[in-house]
């Protein structure tokens, strides 16, 4: 097949990966770096929405280089980096209030590295008015939640169900994160369940050395990975700690500010331990001591949009799970425990650490096989491949 080149609209910024920030949108960025069938590719980092993120960009990405990469194009709003040759880096901090102005220098960026039949692959919704202006062959939505729930946008909701109603109406393709977003994109024929995965080679790292803030801590533990934010029910952690003194309750993660206040008050509990933000390298080491993983997720709202890489970063290492349910956990439940109450996840979490073994860790570890990143992007090329010949 005729190799496509793709521009990508990411959902953070290269920069972030670049620091050791791992999401759905990096890992498909990295499979497809390993395709053939891929030839260039111009990944735009996040677009900013307000002043505030506009300054951050440009303190982080206009000024600041990434690492090992050479600019090869500046304006007084945006930026052009060589990772590779076969990947590129868009900055810009036009977009919110110049959007058409910022497409045309995308569109111009690529004809300029000699960008030939476009694939346009969005996570970035607020572009959807505009995408046409680039001219692409297939265009492509990649929803990995539903940002019409997520605090962050909630000024923004209109703007965003009119950008929601273009990609339902307009996008060749829809990848669709969790079943739950199926509905939402109204089940129409091009809209597909595609899950996330995991780098199981990653996960399954050996460490030689153990970070003592968790090699320290009193064990069984009974961890959360992820960022600590609104969708994280702080409350049903706090019944945990109080129902398993004993225990090592640990979070692991970044704290939203909006987390604050609850953070404070759980960190009276003794056994609750927040270890703040872990780079996606030194992860592994940090559930591998986890003796059950936990999803402690709130039932309603943006977490029932989701599929949470976690469950499957637990898995590969072997971890047992209980989750709460309605949070897109479908395809690994007959793996995992869902429960619907503080009562019956405190009970599950103690029936799991007592059952465990080595029979049942090599289960798990051999099921979450079919979930990696390899697959999830195979997936995908299969479709496009289908659209496009």
């Amino acid at each position: 097949m005729k190799q496509f080149d793709v521009i990508m609209f990411n959902m953070s910024n290269y920069s972030e990966w670049d620091e050791g920030v791992s999401n759905r949108n990096y890992h498909v960025l990295k499979q497809l770096l390993n395709s053939p069938e891929v030839g260039k590719i111009l990944a735009v980092d996040y677009l900013p929405l307000s002043w505030k993120r506009a300054l951050r960009i440009y303190k982080e990405d206009l000024v600041l280089n990434i690492k090992d990469a050479k600019v090869v194009k500046r304006g007084l709003t945006y930026k052009v980096t060589k990772v590779s040759d076969k990947l590129y880096v868009y900055s810009d901090i036009n977009f919110f209030f110049r959007p058409k102005a910022t497409m045309k220098s995308i569109k111009k960026a690529a004809l300029d590295l000699n960008f030939g039949d476009l694939v346009l692959w969005s996570y970035f919704p607020f572009m959807a008015p505009y995408w046409d202006i680039l001219g692409q062959k297939l265009t492509i939505f990649d929803a990995v939640d539903n940002w019409m729930f997520h605090s962050s946008y909630a000024k923004q909701k209109e703007k965003l169900k009119a950008c929601y109603d273009i990609i339902k109406d307009q996008a060749d393709l829809i990848f669709s994160v969790s079943k739950n977003l199926l509905n939402f994109f109204d089940d129409q024929p091009n809209v597909y369940w595609v899950p996330n995965g995991v780098d199981l080679k990653h996960y399954n790292k050996t460490f030689t050395l153990i970070n003592r803030d968790i090699a320290d801590l009193p064990k069984p533990i009974i961890g959360y990975i992820g960022v600590i934010q609104e969708k994280v029910d702080l409350d049903l952690v706090r019944h945990l700690a109080r129902k398993n003194p004993k225990k090592s309750v640990v979070l692991v993660g970044p704290v939203w500010n909006e987390q604050d206040e609850a953070k404070m008050a759980l960190e009276q509990e003794k056994n609750v331990y927040f270890l703040g933000y872990k780079t996606y390298a030194n992860a592994p080491m940090y559930i591998q001591q986890f003796d059950i993983g936990i999803i402690p997720h709130k039932k309603a709202g943006f977490a029932a949009s989701t599929n949470p890489m976690k469950m499957y970063e637990y898995l590969a290492c072997g971890k047992p799970v209980v989750a709460t349910s309605n949070i897109g956990t479908e395809n690994v439940e007959e793996m995992i425990s869902i429960v619907d109450s503080y009562d019956d996840f405190d009970v599950q979490v103690n029936k799991l650490l007592e059952s465990d073994n080595d029979e049942n860790r090599i289960k798990r570890h051999n099921f979450v096989k079919k979930f990696s990143w390899i697959n999830t992007v195979n997936k995908m090329m299969d479709l496009i491949n289908n659209k496009l010949t």
